[in-house]
């Protein structure tokens, strides 16, 4: 009898272990078990500036010590950037947009606040407007969750 209640909590045990790695869970439109030390992260970026301008983007990684320039058409969504968070929860991507006369300064992933609890970003959707750039909502499929530019 006791072998078998054994078994049953070894079954079940490896259930729930399946169940986490599976990456399925959901929880309020985000994915609970997406979670990992060393994601690859993707960032998009959208030219919602308007006018017809273009937008140019120069970014600077701080744990592969890299900058990337790019010029993003006015309307179009283009994967912009890809890398490997790192371990000790540091990694930011600093970005230089300029448009137009103007100049701002924006971080577009940052592990404070693109990292909380249960949820990860790993493939992060901006729209880049004038008056700042938003983020794509996940429970609202729009770009609502819009910050200032940076000092």
């Amino acid at each position: 009898m006791d072998s078998h209640r054994k078994l049953i909590m070894l079954v079940i045990l490896s259930l729930l272990m399946k169940v986490a790695l599976s990456q399925n869970g959901v929880v309020m439109g985000k994915n609970i078990f997406k979670w990992s030390f060393f994601p690859k992260i993707y960032v998009y970026i959208r030219n919602d500036i308007g006018g017809g301008l273009m937008l140019h983007a120069s970014c600077y990684n701080n744990i592969h010590g890299y900058a990337r320039d790019r010029t993003f058409l006015p309307g179009r969504r283009t994967e912009f950037a890809q890398f490997t968070k790192s371990f000790w929860g540091r990694t930011y991507y600093d970005c230089l947009f300029r448009f137009g006369a103007r100049k701002r300064r924006f971080t577009v992933y940052r592990d404070s606040r693109d990292n909380i609890d249960k949820y990860q970003c790993r493939n992060c959707f901006w729209s880049i407007r004038r008056n700042g750039p938003c983020a794509l909502n996940s429970h609202t499929g729009r770009y609502d969750i819009c910050y200032p530019w940076d000092k």
